[in-house]
């Protein structure tokens, strides 16, 4: 098994943590404001900063700094902290010029984006004028982030989503329950608790890096070599992940215009509520093998190891494949339980969980090519190279387009679930064909030795989950109802009775035919202290 593969189970074991916080976070924001317009504004508000996010501190910035803080510290560490300062200086003043444009546009742009009421659209503005602040706390803390994932410590890079998932509760459970605030201003205040979680989460990553004796030094030095590097490495990244965002404001413009033309259905939040979903195994193993996978390729290639680079990925990948194939099998056949689970009660209800079931089932399929598209593109960028990922997230962008057009009109917002499954699996065929260009050919035989493998516990766990969810599920939960539970925690009994069984079906089988990632697993969990 490959060191990254190794070093991402404890990773993983963090990002779960933050993860489990996270589905808390979206149960209280479900019940909260349910999936009417209020929800609706928040969803499209976040969603803009985010996608920002998504590009920069979690994609292109952290990726292609990481190659270059490497070599900068072949020159002594002294070195290394005034290349880090150059940049986050000179990157604090670009994203504050960022956020003044964004400001700028907003109120003629987002109207025509999000379409709907003048109510609807001005409350999409003002909340995005808050959150969109965090663009710039999540943008400098990814680059203090890398600083750490570069020297192989990761634990506390991983307490940032923790934190923010924090700064959520802590207004759900202990603010909202003792006031009697109308949705509006509910919504103003979790926005600003939310930036301020931004900050804490730059703070915290700040005080680690300078605790370690790592911390930047900060200079106006724009000349600097290391700026026209990692802006030229960011740009062909930028303008690939820039097709992705454009994609995702398509979606934004179909599901508003979905949402607008079928009044009461809740396209737009039950889409982001069923994406998050799906984010959860991906967030746990895809950004974790990911986060591991580049400074394990760096270093093999810095010593001119690159025999070595097949066997990393195969074992980052066929690690990713075995946690995230069964959660998207599993996603698949229970959706409406699930959705039940985490989401019923309050503002939620079987209307918006009938809503959002096709979507997660759609969104469920393309799981493990989410989390493998991740270790692929983070492998392109330790070979320095952003226009191969680049070239692929147009095609495959155009392809997005045009299945959202297509489908749009009998699938409603189910079909932007199933544009975007087709599409991610499309991107992580050609990305894996296209590793030839530096030498290094995708571990086929391994890969697919190592799938064939995989089929046999998914078929039992599949047998399994379909005859429950067919023939127990409903009667179990109406005889909990008799007895007095309420219908979100007869469908939570409900789940777990399902879900624990299905786990032991599928990690006993594997591990009677041996697979290797069950043995890292058993492994670490039985390992002598």
């Amino acid at each position: 098994m490959s060191q990254a593969a190794k070093r991402s189970f404890a990773l993983s074991f963090y990002t779960l943590i933050s993860r489990i916080l996270g589905l808390f976070r979206d149960h209280f924001m479900a019940v909260s404001f349910g999936t009417g317009m209020v929800a609706s504004a928040f969803s499209v508000a976040y969603r803009l900063p985010n996608m920002f996010r998504n590009l920069l501190a979690e994609g292109t910035l952290s990726q292609s700094f990481m190659p270059l803080y490497s070599d900068a510290g072949k020159e002594g560490e002294e070195a290394a902290r005034r290349m880090s300062g150059a940049v986050l200086s000179f990157l604090f003043v670009i994203l504050l010029c960022f956020v003044v444009l964004v400001f700028t546009v907003s109120p003629f742009a987002l109207p025509l984006l999000v379409g709907g009421s003048p109510e609807y659209s001005g409350l999409v503005v003002e909340l995005t004028y808050i959150l969109f602040f965090l663009i710039v706390t999540a943008s400098l803390s990814s680059i203090y982030m890398a600083i750490s994932n570069v020297k192989n410590r990761f634990f506390v890079p991983s307490l940032s989503p923790i934190i923010l998932n924090l700064s959520y509760l802590v207004i759900f459970l202990g603010v909202f329950p003792f006031v009697e605030w109308e949705l509006l201003t509910k919504v103003q205040v979790l926005c600003f608790a939310i930036v301020t979680g931004g900050v804490i989460q730059l703070l915290v990553q700040a005080w680690y890096v300078s605790k370690n004796g790592e911390g930047p030094i900060f200079s106006w030095n724009y000349k600097h070599p290391a700026i026209q590097k990692i802006f030229k490495l960011m740009l062909p990244a930028a303008i690939g992940g820039g097709f992705y965002q454009l994609g995702l404001l398509v979606d934004i413009f179909l599901a508003n215009w979905v949402q607008n033309h079928n009044p009461g259905l809740g396209a737009v939040v039950s889409l982001d509520y069923s994406q998050r979903l799906v984010q959860l195994p991906t967030g746990i193993i895809g950004v974790a093998l990911a986060t591991t996978t580049l400074p394990a390729l760096l270093s093999a290639l810095k010593q001119d190891r690159h025999a070595e680079v097949p066997h990393e990925m195969l074992g980052v990948l066929g690690f990713a494949s075995f946690l995230t194939a069964p959660a998207a099998l599993g996603m698949g056949i229970l959706a409406g339980p699930i959705l039940d689970s985490i989401y019923f009660g309050g503002r939620w209800d079987h209307v918006a969980t009938n809503t959002a079931i096709l979507p997660l089932v759609f969104y469920s399929v393309a799981v493990p090519f989410y989390s493998m598209n991740k270790v692929l593109i983070s492998t392109f960028y330790a070979f320095q190279d952003t226009k191969t990922p680049l070239k692929v997230q147009a095609f495959t962008f155009a392809l997005n387009l045009i299945l959202n057009f297509s489908l749009v009109f009998s699938l409603k917002h189910s079909a932007i679930a199933l544009a975007s499954a087709v599409s991610t699996i499309i991107t992580w065929t050609v990305l894996s064909r296209s590793l030839a260009k530096h030498g290094v050919h995708f571990p086929w035989k391994g890969f697919l030795k190592k799938a064939s493998l995989l089929l046999l516990p998914l078929l039992f766990m599949g047998i399994f989950l379909f005859f429950y969810k067919t023939w127990v599920h409903s009667p179990l939960v109406s005889n909990l109802l008799s007895k007095g539970l309420s219908y979100a925690n007869s469908s939570r009994i409900s789940l777990f009775i399902a879900v624990v069984p299905a786990m032991g079906i599928f990690f006993g089988s594997s591990l009677s035919l041996g697979l290797e990632e069950i043995r890292l697993i058993t492994g670490k969990i039985f390992r002598k202290r």
